[in-house]
């Protein structure tokens, strides 16, 4: 069946163009809620129509929301980034009895073409074109780089984005935006830590059945059979659960300098809570971001306000340590990584290490670049979405909540000139003040000031002319993706943090 150009954009939405052959899996709400087995079944074939946004996803060959979506939604994020059709058909009406699903049922097979003119092309197909089409968009296999030798534990000021090959792409570009807008005066990126490579497969070394295990995993053929996403799942937890056990060998001189240093980490007196954040040689490449792949965990210092005993601290940090590190045996980035060709066994664990935001009053997305879609107002601009607080995510949002949406437009002849700046308020959002109810209507008050806004953007815009020339100079397009905050911990005033900066993939 196609519809019309015109018929499409009124009533279905294509968030994100591109063909797929596939199988269709429908989900319901309390499917992708208990994520049940029908929902962990999901694997590159299946083509998802979800009754509600998932919190996350699988590789698949394209989606179907029944609910709608923003542009940094994570189906759309996934979408954009593997290159897979994405549907909204939240405004279509009849839903799964219009006339474009009804003759499709639970497991049918389907090629599926949305167009960039808003055209849908849904009919029948077989599963073993469905295979074919498949194998056929396989990547060629990625060639990462790891520099193992290095055991420095960093700080995040001797860092810059040529570490990467020590301790990941996220730690050296977040170093790398702390050494471009920290100064004096002000801190825009919180100082922190990275861990290189070096411990993770020192780690390993030191627990050889866990190696042992990772080599028969990757040797197992059913690993690679399409469909076998169960198999894969149950041989990647055995992998996990064997790296997260407390008997195993940590290095006791690692984890003593780590909480030295974190111990030196202040706020009001009390040591702070500090965030592990993956960053293996697998994640926000200029192709290639692997957002949500990875598990970050905390390490608690205190408990109830008090301090914990030395032992106590070094209890969570082996936890903390050993989650990460067992995430590399995700079965989402195990997924991936097969979709792009990324070998398994040269992947390297690097951590990004920084003080937790406790209570901060915004939380959001940046992407420097329009792409808003509105034809009312085109031109370089920065396109944020927000949220108070972070009980809501913005990338993965809760049925019912909206993010505030700004569009700020810029002059591109002086981009850093932020008294032309303009803003537009796309979407205001539905969260009160507390920061946690949610409103049967918009919340007229500002979740960000305009001066707030302008420096979020003048910030964002500098990251991206500084990282443009580093790696994105033969790119017109070139954009950058950050995560930003609002926080008035260190300073008891409110003012704009930028937490992480990856190449945009559009």
């Amino acid at each position: 069946m196609i519809l019309s150009a015109g018929y499409a954009s009124a009533a279905a939405k294509v968030m994100n163009p591109g063909e797929t052959k596939g199988q269709l899996v429908y989900l319901s709400e309390e499917d992708v809620k208990s994520e049940s087995e029908k929902f962990k079944s999901l694997n590159p074939l299946s083509i998802p129509v979800f009754a509600e946004l998932p919190m996350d996803l699988s590789v698949v060959a394209g989606t179907i929301t029944l609910k709608p979506q923003y542009l940094l939604s994570h189906v759309q994020i996934k979408a954009r980034a593997r290159r897979t059709p994405n549907l909204d058909i939240s405004g279509l009406e009849g839903g799964l009895q219009s006339d474009l699903m009804r003759p499709f049922p639970d497991g049918a097979f389907v090629h599926l073409l949305l167009g960039k003119d808003g055209s849908i092309l849904l009919e029948p197909s077989t599963e073993a074109e469905a295979i074919a089409f498949y194998e056929q968009k396989r990547t060629e296999v990625v060639e990462l780089h790891a520099d193992l030798s290095v055991s420095t534990f960093f700080r995040t000021e001797d860092l810059s984005w040529q570490d990467f090959n020590k301790v990941g792409s996220k730690a050296a570009n977040y170093g790398e935006l702390a050494r471009l807008l920290n100064s004096r005066e002000r801190t825009v990126v919180r100082p922190g830590f990275a861990l290189p490579f070096y411990y993770y497969q020192q780690f390993l070394d030191a627990n050889p059945a866990i190696q042992a295990a990772i080599d028969r995993v990757l040797r197992d053929p059913l690993m690679n059979k399409v469909a076998r996403t169960s198999y894969r799942e149950k041989k990647l937890t055995e992998i996990r659960d064997m790296i997260e056990d407390s008997k195993n060998v940590i290095d006791q001189a690692l984890v003593d300098q780590m909480i030295e240093a974190f111990d030196g980490v202040l706020a009001d007196g009390h040591k702070r809570k500090m965030k592990l954040r993956s960053s293996t040689n697998a994640e926000d490449l200029p192709n290639f971001n692997g957002a949500g792949l990875y598990t970050s965990e905390a390490y608690k210092p205190e408990k109830d306000g008090e301090e914990k005993k030395r032992s106590k601290k070094a209890d969570s940090l082996r936890e903390a340590l050993r989650t990460v590190w067992a995430s590399v045996w995700n079965l989402r980035a195990f997924e991936e990584r097969a979709y792009f060709g990324i070998p398994h066994a040269d992947v390297k664990m690097g951590m990004q290490i920084n003080p937790s935001f406790s209570d901060e009053g915004v939380d959001g997305v940046v992407v420097t670049k329009n792409v808003a879609e509105r034809p009312e107002l085109q031109g370089k601009a920065v396109y944020i979405e927000a949220q108070r607080g972070d009980d809501y995510s913005v990338a993965n949002p809760t049925t019912g909540v909206k993010p505030e949406q700004i569009l700020v437009l810029i002059d591109e002849s002086a981009p850093l000139a932020q008294e032309s700046y303009r803003i537009h308020i796309l979407q205001k959002s539905n969260i009160a003040d507390d920061k946690k109810t949610i409103l049967p209507h918009d919340n007229p008050n500002a979740i960000m000031s305009d001066e707030e806004i302008k420096d979020l953007a003048y910030q964002s815009l500098r990251a991206e002319a500084h990282f443009k020339t580093l790696f994105g100079a033969n790119n017109p397009d070139f954009a950058l993706d950050l995560e930003f905050k609002v926080d008035s911990e260190d300073t008891d005033v409110r003012q704009v943090y930028l937490k992480q900066a990856r190449p945009f993939i559009d």
